[in-house]
């Protein structure tokens, strides 16, 4: 256990040392945060009161709109949580490719030390970080929403918020680790981390709604874990401005609202429930942590 917890916190260290991989790991999050600040989140506003003006008969226009935004902010916070869940980890599994680059893995491989411990090392170092990164996101967050009159999001919620964001955390760690074992040089992991960043945001449908993509993309990220973990984590975080916000309005055009958004998705005619989207996380994260298995056994084999 001495050993685990020594390689950990050293896999911790590593990454938090270097400031370069810090910032381009938060890189994808900033890009969310700029689009949405300069035109993203009007449009998404103006969507939502187009909406209420539509079906809605007599509204408070004023109130209508500052209840949209407050929506549209837990609607982008829930995006911003995924992202820093995927790429976060993935800068910290890059430390492994960077060890491996530099014969340390050898090192530690020739140390009296299982090989499944010094993978798991560097498995809860990505979750460690992941998870750091995503609970200061949400802090900020909830401060600066706070700070512009925004309800606050009930204990339940939050509660509901943390194990959404571990089980992603933990997922995509593992994923990621399992992509690490094909690369073979760091540069190659960068040019990864590169496409993921940039990709995230269309995948995840954060940069635009699912509405807003061709049928035949939308269909295809549904076969995609990232798009259930966002879709996971704007059900909890929007669950309570919808409420508030499509007050008295059919509930038939709340349902359209939230396909369109990525909040529900929608398989065959039917939404997907929440137990089957983290049935379905679950069985990604088993099926890459077997293929972490089988391949460590192998090159453990290999090299006797």
């Amino acid at each position: 256990m001495s050993k685990y917890i020594s390689l950990t916190r050293r896999n911790c260290m590593v990454f938090l040392r270097d400031k370069t991989a810090v910032f381009f790991s938060l890189l994808s999050m900033l890009i969310v945060l700029m689009l949405m600040g300069v035109f993203l989140g009007n449009m998404n506003v103006e969507s939502i009161t187009g909406l209420l003006a539509q079906y809605g008969g007599e509204r408070d226009v004023a109130l209508d709109k500052e209840n949209a935004t407050q929506l549209v902010q837990y609607w982008t916070l829930a995006g911003l949580m995924v992202v820093n869940a995927l790429t976060v980890t993935l800068s910290v599994i890059g430390i492994m490719v960077t060890d491996a680059n530099e014969n340390k893995l050898e090192s530690f491989y020739g140390a009296p030390v299982h090989r499944n411990i010094i993978a798991l090392s560097y498995i809860s170092a990505a979750v460690i970080i992941g998870m750091l990164f995503c609970m200061l996101t949400l802090g900020i967050a909830l401060g600066y929403i706070s700070a512009t009159g925004g309800e606050m999001l009930s204990a339940e919620t939050l509660a509901q918020i943390f194990g959404y964001t571990l089980m992603n955390v933990c997922i995509f760690a593992i994923i990621m680790y399992m992509l690490a074992l094909f690369v073979k040089s760091s540069s190659a992991w960068g040019g990864i981390a590169t496409v993921v960043g940039t990709l995230v945001g269309f995948v995840g449908a954060i940069y635009l709604p699912m509405g807003s993509l061709p049928t035949g993309v939308a269909e295809v990220l549904k076969y995609i874990p990232i798009l259930h973990g966002t879709s996971l984590m704007r059900k909890v975080c929007c669950e309570e401005a919808i409420q508030t916000t499509f007050a008295d309005i059919p509930q038939e055009v709340i349902d359209g609202y939230q396909e369109y958004m990525g909040i529900s998705v929608i398989m065959d005619g039917t939404e997907v429930q929440n137990v089957s989207q983290i049935l379905f996380l679950c069985m990604c994260g088993v099926a890459a942590f077997l293929v972490i298995a089988i391949l460590t056994k192998r090159k453990s084999i290999s090299d006797r």
